[in-house]
């Protein structure tokens, strides 16, 4: 298995955190499938050899189509090689989709969407073009001219600020308290999380909160998960509980002893 990180071109780099290829020689490589735990960020897939396997929590699994963007608010998705395999993704911010797509992010919130329901026949021909590319790097390079063909600066603007003051108080904040602040109307705030995050700000700073408990989880330091609960903002252990189950279907032990967990969160 060969794994490239790319980092996007100044003018991308505000809404895309990173470009990734993978290669794969066989799914025996890959090993037991993979869990990707929920974080409100939209992540574009480009297949070029065999695609993967996914599922929804809930689902079963299903072939992916050759290109794709998958949204994960509430639920943790599973994917797994089918054979010979390659692809180049670009992982966005939470603001990001909402600069590339022309189509809300609730309208294909917790679920995946072929990039030709997207963006039409410009998705089927960027396919051709990384199917023919000889390189990863020419491959990561065709990927961001077509996403710098598509991106608008002047949609849902402010949601990069919201977005980051959820996340600097990681996740423990209020919407009332949060408006007042950013001197935004409750609905007007609700609206902008729904279009570019598919979910409620309530909903993301839950999200967050979770992120924040998951990282905190893996780092140690803690002496007992009731003290990592309130620390990260939960009113006790029993509702920390709860929330690890609903967004990873693990309890934190079993979140603790799983090799195939993997969680990204912010940058």
């Amino acid at each position: 298995m060969r794994i490239g990180t790319f980092t996007p071109d100044p003018s991308l780099a505000r809404h895309i955190q990173c470009f990734t290829v993978l290669e794969l020689d066989g799914s025996a490589a890959f090993g037991s499938p993979e869990r990707i735990l929920p974080d409100g960020i939209v992540e574009i897939v480009f297949h070029y050899g065999a695609p993967f396997a996914m599922r929804y929590a809930g689902e079963s699994f299903r072939m992916q189509p050759t290109s794709l963007a998958v949204s994960q608010t509430r639920r943790f998705v599973e994917i797994r090689p089918t054979g010979r395999s390659g692809f180049v993704s670009a992982r966005l911010f939470p603001w990001g989709a909402c600069r590339l797509f022309e189509l809300p992010v609730e309208e294909f919130a917790d679920r995946s969407i072929p990039a030709q329901e997207l963006w039409g026949e410009d998705a089927a021909r960027l396919e051709e073009r990384l199917a023919l590319a000889g390189s990863r790097r020419e491959r990561v390079r065709a990927l961001q001219s077509f996403l710098r063909g598509k991106l608008r600066e002047d949609r849902n603007s402010a949601l990069e600020g919201w977005v980051r003051a959820i996340r600097n108080r990681r996740g423990d904040v209020a919407v009332s308290g949060l408006c007042a602040e950013l001197g935004v109307g409750e609905r007007s705030l609700e609206r902008g999380f729904r279009e570019g995050l598919g979910m409620t700000p309530k909903q993301f700073a839950r999200l967050t909160r979770f992120l924040e408990a998951c990282r905190a989880l893996r780092s140690g330091g803690w002496t007992s998960l009731a003290e990592l609960a309130l620390a990260c903002g939960y009113a006790d252990q029993a509702h920390f509980n709860r929330n690890m189950k609903d967004f990873s279907g693990l309890t934190p032990r079993q979140f603790l002893a799983e090799n195939q967990v993997s969680f990204l969160g912010s940058e």
